[in-house]
């Protein structure tokens, strides 16, 4: 059995992505005078299901574009440390424990970059993630992103790749999620479960009769 949650909004509270750039220009390392008002155009982009990933992928990477990955690592721990915790969301955790007490695997998956997705994954004590692909050269973060991009129908295609690597085969795959662009995902799995969902998913699970879970602090 496995269980794949998604990221945002669902096992916490906000935009990993947007919170990380949010936390560059607290540190001072993300300096351009547009970079908030061009992070609300993305996430309305990404709201109304229309978002040129490969665009916002490139705009939230070039604070850091040029730094070794030692460097990004260490950032990236702060951030983690500093900005996740009080964001975490009680009922996908819940989840996430109960199914590990079954025995289940457990993995997130994202459409925010992979620097991110496995770092707040393993402080969410999982220990697989699936986020966009970033590239590197020389261990040096090149900005740009590669081939794997789970948004929309690309999650299917990303988790598809990740169980035919383990050569597994689950017998049964939970997905839980906030949001309509996962909709392709969670139309191709056995459980689809709805998670603090936005209202078009909300009407949609509705209609399926599919589990709808709600955070209150989710809305606060």
């Amino acid at each position: 059995m496995l269980a794949v949650f998604d990221l945002d909004e669902t096992l916490i509270r906000g935009d990993s992505s947007q919170l990380f750039t949010e936390f560059l220009r607290a540190e001072n390392i993300d300096t351009s005078p547009d970079s908030e008002a061009r992070g609300r155009v993305f996430m309305r982009a990404y709201n109304n299901g229309h978002m040129d990933l490969q665009d916002y992928m490139e705009f939230s990477l070039a604070p850091i574009r040029g730094w070794q990955r030692d460097q990004v690592q260490e950032l990236i721990d702060r951030f983690v440390t500093k900005v996740i915790p009080p964001r975490i969301l009680p009922t996908a955790q819940e989840r996430v424990a109960w199914h590990k007490a079954q025995g289940h695997d457990v993995l997130v998956i994202s459409a925010t970059g992979e620097h991110l997705v496995s770092p707040i994954a393993r402080h969410l004590g999982i220990d697989d993630g699936i986020g966009v692909q970033v590239e590197w050269h020389n261990n040096s973060l090149k900005g740009t992103i590669g081939s794997r991009r789970p948004f929309r129908g690309g999650k299917v295609s990303a988790l598809e790749e990740w169980i035919a690597a383990r050569q597994a085969s689950p017998e049964k795959v939970w997905f839980y999620s906030d949001s309509h662009n996962d909709l392709p995902l969670l139309n191709a799995v056995d459980y689809p479960v709805a998670v603090n969902p936005d209202p078009i998913l909300e009407d949609y699970a509705q209609q399926q009769g599919w589990l709808i879970f709600i955070d209150e602090v989710a809305l606060a």
